[in-house]
């Protein structure tokens, strides 16, 4: 019997410990812990993420 494909396959696994605040912030925006975090870890990189889910250059990197 194989298992289901996962439609995200993260190439490495970090258990983060977060305040309340951050999970505070995330519920009132309507984003998940994982999505933000993703999120500010692609922007450190200088990478976004766009439309169809894909990571690419940030625009504004491309002008600094």
């Amino acid at each position: 019997m194989s298992k289901p494909q996962q439609k995200f396959q993260p190439s490495n696994v970090l258990l983060v410990e977060v305040p309340p605040q951050f999970i505070a912030l995330c519920e009132a925006s309507g984003a998940s812990p994982q999505a933000a975090l993703r999120g500010m870890a692609a922007m450190v990189c200088g990478l976004q993420y766009d439309d169809c889910n894909r990571l690419v250059p940030l625009e504004d990197a491309a002008a600094q």
